[in-house]
């Protein structure tokens, strides 16, 4: 735009005296025009841009799989729509993540996207920021107060989806072992109830040998099946909240060769999980959809920017991924 204003320009101060005066009086009325308009192009093009207020995207933890899934996909959205974002990472801690949303609030900040470390800890500090005039719109973690919108998933419904699977799959007697996420998080206790009510409430005969905490992670829960191994002979199916700790528990499976006789499931879609469904290691994942969720985090934080009343949750429908449907999802992220 900037090159053809520039051109423009050029040929009407052609006719202009060779010694840059400006003449008569239609070439300076041509000037003031002229300046008019560009000034009225400039600010139609890109100007409106310029005066985006910053998103402060907090994160829990940089290094989990899926919630860097969710960063990945609102930095593209970001970028295509000028938008500029600061991104924090609180590593875990919750002390850390209330710190770092205090000082953006002191520093002016008006948009938070919010992954929360820890969900209910964290609401006097979202709050307080309300209070002060602060749009946040909460991501895949849920925030223990009605007083912010946010994008989830089913969570219930994905534990359900799991029982669903091992209740039609199962043997007659099979033992089960369940890996959950943090005990603190209702990702976490509704998944398992997901799973509860609908498998082993409907399958009397399955046996839930032990249900363990893994927090979410694949080295916590790759430990956890090893010692599971050295305490039972025969497991035969191992359910886990997130797809982590059920690739932390194909590992340890893995390293005694004992992955063919058990089957595991996860919840995600990350494309790891993906993989070791293709080569017959895991059985099923669910599709959380991290890029759904980024543009829903999108959608609402722009929404309450332009001043629209604080909105209902936006939930991302889930998908059941096994072999049978595996093809429309891997490497097609």
């Amino acid at each position: 735009m900037g090159k053809k204003i520039c051109r423009w320009l050029r040929t009407i101060f052609t006719p202009w005296n060779n010694n840059g005066s400006l003449g008569n009086e239609k070439p300076r009325r041509t000037l003031a025009l002229v300046l008019s308009l560009c000034l009225f192009a400039l600010s139609g093009c890109g100007g409106g841009d310029a005066k985006k207020e910053k998103i402060y995207y907090f994160t829990h933890n940089g290094k989990a799989v899926f919630g860097s899934l969710i960063q990945k996909e609102f930095n593209s959205i970001a970028q295509e729509h000028g938008q500029p974002v600061e991104y924090f990472d609180a590593q875990k801690n919750s002390d850390k993540q209330i710190a770092q949303i205090e000082d953006a609030v002191q520093h002016g900040a008006k948009r938070i996207i919010l992954l929360a470390v820890d969900e209910q800890k964290i609401v006097p500090t979202v709050e307080k920021a309300l209070d002060a005039g602060v749009e946040i719109v909460a991501v895949n973690r849920h925030v223990r107060t009605d007083k912010i919108c946010g994008v989830y998933s089913d969570e219930y419904g994905a534990g359900e989806m799991q029982a669903e699977y091992m209740a039609r799959n199962l043997p007659l007697g099979a033992h089960v072992f369940y890996l959950q996420g943090p005990a603190d998080q209702i990702s976490s206790k509704l998944r398992w109830e997901g799973f509860r009510d609908h498998c082993l409430a409907k399958r009397p005969d399955l046996q839930l040998m032990e249900s363990r905490d893994g927090n979410y992670s694949r080295e916590e829960a790759r430990k956890i099946t090893e010692e599971w191994m050295r305490d039972y002979t025969q497991i035969d199916a191992i359910v886990s909240a997130n797809d982590e700790m059920a690739l932390g528990a194909l590992a340890a499976l893995k390293e005694k060769r004992r992955s063919r006789s058990c089957m595991i499931s996860g919840i995600d879609a990350t494309d790891a999980a993906l993989q070791a469904i293709a080569d017959g290691e895991m059985r099923q994942t669910i599709k959380q959809d991290a890029q759904r969720q980024a543009q829903g985090a999108y959608q609402l934080i722009e929404a309450l920017a332009q001043g629209e009343t604080r909105k209902e949750n936006l939930n991302i429908p889930l998908i059941p991924i096994t072999k049978e449907n595996l093809s429309l999802f891997l490497n097609k992220k």
